[in-house]
């Protein structure tokens, strides 16, 4: 339990540090377009053609960024596996299920039935089948669902987490009255430190359910 935990806390240092060379990488993206935009306006053809330059290696280089995170985010993916397997973890997982779901509720109300039918028969099938990629038929109702996630600060990966959780979250809850939001929420501050994880992943399970309802109470 101790190598998962410095694993995960090693992940989420390297996971910390590619956002803040993300978003300067961004900025300076923006900074050499306008400058582009300036230079062509001037017919400066010489300058024009050091900022594209400069603009086609930075692209480059925030490319390589991408593909950096999206292996840390795997191997998060596998971590989280790992201590989802743990019987103590699920139990305490367990209670988060229903959760999901009415959050998953909510979310359908933000895309057309057949997009979220088969957005949903992609995630629950790459996720159950432990692929690596969505097939190119289900890639453009993958970004629908992704679009509708980052309306409400909700990353793609983390909606995968979420579901990931539902599936080996599988333990029945036993107890005869159901969770209010708050006291599921306050039970989050006595997660064990091995899962620290699944606790910031549920704060914004319940971050992005509240954006929902305020969002859609006021349509």
């Amino acid at each position: 339990m101790e190598i998962e935990r410095s694993e995960l806390n090693s992940l989420k240092v390297k996971d910390f540090s590619l956002v803040i060379h993300f978003e300067s990488g961004h900025y300076e993206n923006e900074r050499l377009l306008k400058e582009c935009e300036e230079s062509l306006c001037d017919y400066n053809i010489v300058e024009s053609t050091a900022n594209f330059v400069s603009l086609k290696e930075n692209n480059k280089c925030l490319i390589d960024l991408i593909e950096t995170q999206k292996a840390i985010d795997e191997d998060i993916f596998i971590l989280a596996e790992a201590l989802l397997s743990k019987l103590e973890n699920q139990e305490v997982l367990s209670n988060y299920r229903d959760w999901i779901s009415y959050f998953n509720k909510f979310l359908r109300a933000e895309l057309d039935a057949n997009t979220w039918f088969k957005a949903q028969r992609a995630v629950y099938n790459k996720i159950a089948n432990k692929l690596v990629n969505y097939a190119e038929s289900e890639k453009e109702y993958i970004l629908e669902l992704e679009k509708a996630l980052k309306n409400i600060k909700m990353t793609f990966y983390q909606y995968e987490m979420l579901i990931l959780l539902k599936l080996k979250s599988n333990i029945e809850f036993h107890d005869d009255v159901r969770q209010t939001k708050i006291q599921a929420q306050d039970k989050l501050d006595s997660f064990p430190k091995d899962m620290q994880i699944f606790k910031d992943l549920l704060q914004q399970l319940f971050s992005s359910l509240d954006a929902l309802m305020s969002y859609q109470q006021n349509k």
